[in-house]
């Protein structure tokens, strides 16, 4: 295998390095944004149902918790809520640096978030460290690649998956509209696996893999080591690299 240059692990670097803390001001305007207009509907909806019109009253109150659970979920999904992205913040996790996900409610209660300003630092989604390279692979033969030359992945449980188009592996994966791919759904029974946990794509020339915002981390495994893939930037390994996805691993073997 392609030896691999030394690289610090996930667990060594601070997801908090170069981010500035937003001040009391930035985030009471954040969560002002955020609570106005919900806030203003149900008042609304509450006032018009007790005169006597119910049947405006309560699509108004309808949509004064669908404006609080939308904010929710993109607070759990992105950090970045109508009221943040207005201030330029981001809220994320104490301890990680990673979005909420889908306690965010809980989270945001319990003290767990907080709210990085994007002006003044960088933004906890950026990485934190250089992305890891492997060296150059050798440039391949002009002209069209010979049927069967497509690399695959041998998953550890004996499959093999053809690298013909892009592919998404996970626990319950799904591609976006912009970047299609076909999907794998991977049995996880430890449940180390996110739904769309990593993406693997072969250009005619090299293996690429992006980690997609996984929780658990996509590692190259090396001598006694594994390496850590920075989330969602584009990577390219050699064949015969071995992957590790949650608790599950992949090799990427030549075409056969």
């Amino acid at each position: 295998m392609t030896s691999m240059q030394e690289a610090p692990h996930l667990a060594d670097v601070d997801p908090f390095v170069f981010t500035e803390r937003a001040r009391a001001g930035k985030i009471a305007g954040a969560v002002a944004l955020d609570l106005v207009m919900p806030v203003a509907l149900l008042a609304a909806g509450v006032v018009v149902t007790a005169t006597g019109s119910p049947a405006v009253g309560w699509p108004l109150m309808i949509a004064a918790v669908s404006l609080l659970a939308v904010a929710v979920w993109l607070l759990g999904r992105t950090g970045r809520t109508l009221g943040t992205t207005t201030v330029d913040a981001r809220i994320v996790r104490r301890t990680t640096g990673a979005a909420a996900g889908g306690s965010a409610l809980w989270a945001l209660a319990s003290g767990k978030l907080e709210m990085c300003d994007l002006r003044r630092g960088r933004d906890p989604f950026a990485p934190a460290i250089a992305p890891f390279r492997f060296p150059e692979a050798a440039p391949a033969a002009p002209g069209r690649h010979r049927r069967g030359t497509v690399p695959a992945l041998l998953l550890d449980s004996g499959e093999r998956l053809p690298l013909d188009t892009a592919l998404i592996l996970g626990r319950a994966p799904s591609a976006p509209a912009d970047a299609p791919a076909e999907v794998y759904r991977w049995a996880d029974m430890s449940r180390t696996l996110s739904k769309s946990h990593v993406r693997l794509e072969w250009d005619g020339r090299q293996v690429w893999v992006i980690d997609l915002g996984s929780t658990n981390g996509t590692f190259v495994r090396g001598d006694g080591s594994s390496t850590p893939l920075l989330p969602h930037q584009r990577t390219p390994v050699p064949t015969g690299v071995v992957l590790e996805i949650g608790d599950r691993t992949l090799t990427v073997r030549d075409a056969v």
